[in-house]
């Protein structure tokens, strides 16, 4: 009889244990934590239209070499037809599990954010913010043009300051771009702020696809059209700054003194023409994003949540009266 219930506490003691066997065999695996080896990024690139974008590459493809990231690089040539093949594209390749874009316009690409979520990519909007649902991207990364627009417009209020009324010129970059679209919208608001002076936009005009022989044309026109009424020269990007300061210098008046130029970017051209003192201010719109980019879409593998629709971009301002050896000691930090 005691043998028995000894045999029968011993089976009891068994299954138990085989049970808690099987309980711990048939727990969750835990998540894969993804790396930067882990990425394969396929970027899709507006195009190659300013040294800013070339910049803005270089540090993709830098960056991406650094951190060991499989890198997928498309040229879009400026043309959104481009872009939304590539998109499809990555969407179908099973290697790609981020999709990152520097979108040549802001609408047009519901569609492709659709089925980039729904083959579980993740996307990053870089550079240029676009007009989407932000359910459909992890978050965007970029600058905030309208602030650097206000900031171009306080520019021009400091250069033309003393005048009763000033007028100037402006030349856009392409319109379907959101930095064109938002840096004229932000000098609007920003020389309407403008206490000491009046000023009065004469003409705009836009460059498509960020054209400086183009920007070169406008300003040609523009100073025989209003001649002897130009005080000021408001353009969308450093490459079409200097396109105006030559013109303006072709025609036989000087930069800087006779008329006041405003340029976006800062880049090493730019900031040339700051030395020099042709060019009044270069408002800087930081190309080096790949870190942040990058770093954005790992949290996104990895299931990190909260993360803000728009991250911005640390910018600041140059002016031709810090000096060129202050400038020049800035220039050579630079990177692009």
């Amino acid at each position: 009889m005691m043998m028995s219930r000894m045999l029968r506490i011993a089976a009891a003691i068994a299954v138990s244990g085989a049970l808690a066997a099987c309980s711990g065999s048939a727990a969750s695996p835990s998540p894969k934590v993804y790396t930067y080896k882990d990425m394969t990024v396929g970027f899709i690139q507006t195009g190659s239209e300013s040294g800013w974008r070339a910049a803005n590459t270089s540090s993709f493809k830098e960056t991406a070499t650094a951190d060991g990231i499989n890198l997928k690089f498309y040229d879009s040539q400026n043309k959104i037809e481009n872009q939304i093949t590539a998109f499809n594209q990555y969407i179908q390749d099973p290697a790609v599990n981020v999709i990152i874009l520097a979108a040549v316009g802001t609408t047009g690409y519901d569609d492709v954010l659709k089925a980039a979520k729904a083959a579980n990519k993740v996307v990053v909007i870089e550079d240029r913010r676009i007009e989407a649902d932000a359910s459909l991207y992890y978050t965007y990364i970029g600058s905030d043009f309208d602030k650097e627009g206000n900031n171009g417009a306080a520019a021009m209020c400091t250069a033309l300051k003393g005048m009763s009324g000033a007028n100037v010129v402006e030349i856009g970059g392409d319109q379907a771009a959101s930095a064109a679209i938002d840096r004229a919208k932000g000098f609007r608001e920003g020389i309407a702020n403008c206490t000491d002076e009046s000023i009065k936009i004469l003409d705009t005009q836009s460059a498509p696809a960020w054209d400086p022989v183009q920007g070169k044309a406008i300003m040609e026109s523009d100073l025989k059209k209003y001649s002897g009424q130009i005080q000021g020269v408001y353009a969308h990007n450093d490459e079409l700054a200097i396109a105006a300061i030559q013109a303006i210098d072709a025609a036989g008046l000087k930069a800087g003194t006779d008329v006041k130029v405003i340029g976006f970017d800062a880049t090493a051209d730019g900031f040339k023409y700051l030395i020099s003192g042709e060019m009044f201010a270069d408002i800087e719109c930081n190309p080096l994003l790949a870190p942040q980019v990058y770093k954005a879409a790992l949290d996104a593998l990895n299931g990190v949540t909260g993360q803000a629709a728009w991250v911005p971009s640390q910018e600041g301002q140059f002016f031709a009266s810090q000096g060129a050896d202050a400038l020049k000691a800035i220039l050579a930090t630079r990177k692009y």
